[in-house]
């Protein structure tokens, strides 16, 4: 019998384990890795090296800036989303990003495990004010996020008004629309119950992850 795991972005853990079947383990690393494409690179190097035992590793992340490119092992089948970000996996799809993308390119996304997470512009604000001081702060956010449209918070598992209130804050502070959406664990339940279609690479053993395969 196959023995597999699941190796996923901290900021995806409840949706996963909401779907996650009794015979497939998890783990989950630090959302911080996604600031540096090759330090995550590097962690996920490094569990798949150390995960003895399983046949098939999945990914919960999408190239997210090129870490997972250049990702191999020569012990198991990989299984990753073909999707550029987490954004196509709360929302179900990578289509239904694309519709998104082109009706607003310039929005930011928040979720319940984002929020958890720090991974929002309030959160990056706070820690420039203590490294920084004010203005300086208050610089670097404008410059960092000024062509930012709206921030959008999608509803997954769990959500409470809590987060949802932290969300309209986030948007609040970029002075942005706050829009919420219904996002959908179809792409996670299609990932850890082996409905592995077009929609994920499929990497066999001694082989590498490569940027051209999400294109």
């Amino acid at each position: 019998m196959s023995k597999i795991k699941i190796l996923a972005c901290r900021t995806l853990e409840d949706e996963i384990l909401a779907v996650l079947p009794e015979n497939v383990d998890a783990e989950f690393l630090e959302y911080g890795l996604h600031n540096t494409p090759g330090k995550l690179r590097q962690e996920l190097q490094q569990r798949i090296d150390e995960s003895e035992g399983y046949d098939t590793l999945l990914l919960g992340y999408g190239l997210c800036s090129n870490g997972v490119a250049g990702i191999k092992t020569e012990k198991h089948t990989l299984v990753v989303p073909r999707v550029h970000d987490c954004i196509s996996l709360l929302l179900g799809s990578r289509k239904q990003y694309e519709i998104e993308f082109q009706q607003y390119p310039a929005t930011y996304y928040l979720s319940k495990g984002w929020i958890k997470q720090k991974g929002d512009p309030l959160s990056s604000y706070y820690k420039y004010l203590e490294k920084y001081g004010e203005e300086t702060a208050r610089w670097l956010m404008g410059e960092e996020y000024k062509n930012y449209q709206r921030v959008v918070f999608i509803h997954i598992v769990g959500d409470s008004e809590e987060y949802v209130k932290y969300s309209r804050e986030v948007a609040d502070f970029l002075k942005v629309k706050h829009w919420e959406v219904q996002g959908s664990q179809r792409y996670f339940e299609k990932l850890v119950k082996g409905e592995w279609d077009k929609e994920f690479l499929i990497i066999p053993p001694g082989e590498t992850v490569s940027l051209q395969s999400f294109i």
